[in-house]
């Protein structure tokens, strides 16, 4: 069953999903076994596309997660054909001002909000058996997310935060970092700072905001600070992270290379 974002947002207490990068239909079940509530399917940075997200979706919806997909760009069509297959909202990369945001309301909103593309016979509209009524329970149902991940984009928050129509933000600290010439380095106080005060300028619009993370610490530091929910790490990390804990456990740390 199709979980909705605002559903989630709606229970007024923090929750976890992830990025999933390694087209594994078995790894988002299990997510949602183990309590996670959201994935975001990341076509931006992956190798699978349309055919295998359907899948994806499916497979999330059996455990009971709220499937989000990040597309590539801020392109109608990606947009369109996620939202088709059955995605419950869009995450679009590189939003750095309010023009941004509002553009992408619109592609992901049927008339008279937006642009999207209309098909009747798509997995969104169950192949036909649901009617008009469908394209104004949609653009109700959508989630529309922009990722601030730029230094612009942190200059224009306050702006970006209250365009209408936006379900929610959410904060990406890797590509701000590397914006920044950090190279990667979240841990920087700069860039936790600017998280904190992105959060803060959230709560004070009234609007739900979220982040990437891959420390428990800091996650629960940020939920906190007004954090509403979190994209904890990518598949593949968690994946190589838990296999690194039962390797160095069970034979122990590799010895360092010999200079």
């Amino acid at each position: 069953m199709k979980v909705t974002f605002q559903s989630l947002l709606d229970e007024k207490k923090p929750f976890l999903g992830t990025f999933i990068q390694s087209g594994a239909p078995e790894f988002v079940e299990a997510m949602g076994y183990a309590g996670f509530r959201y994935a975001v399917l990341d076509l931006e940075h992956t190798y699978y596309g349309v055919e295998k997200a359907a899948e994806m979706i499916r497979a999330g919806e059996a455990a009971g997660l709220c499937m989000l997909v990040r597309v590539p760009a801020m392109d109608s069509i990606w947009i369109k054909k996620s939202l088709d297959f059955g995605a419950s909202g869009i995450i679009v990369p590189n939003i750095d001002t309010p023009e941004d945001a509002a553009d992408m309301v619109r592609r992901c909103m049927y008339t008279p909000e937006g642009y999207r593309g209309a098909c009747p016979g798509t997995r969104a509209f169950e192949y036909g058996k649901k009617g008009g009524e469908n394209y104004a329970a949609s653009n109700r149902d959508v989630a529309v997310i922009p990722l601030i991940e730029s230094r612009r984009g942190v200059k224009n928050f306050p702006e970006i935060v209250r365009t209408p129509g936006i379900t929610s933000i959410f904060l990406g600290p890797v590509d701000l970092s590397v914006d920044m010439g950090l190279c990667g380095n979240i841990d920087d106080p700069s860039v936790q700072t600017a998280l904190l005060d992105m959060i803060h300028e959230s709560n004070a619009a009234g609007v739900p905001v979220g982040a990437l993370t891959l420390d428990p610490a800091f996650t629960k530091h940020l939920f906190r600070e007004g954090m509403d929910f979190c994209g904890y790490g990518i598949d593949n990390i968690i994946m190589y992270r838990a296999l690194k804990e039962i390797h160095d456990s069970v034979i122990g740390s590799p010895a360092p290379p010999k200079n």
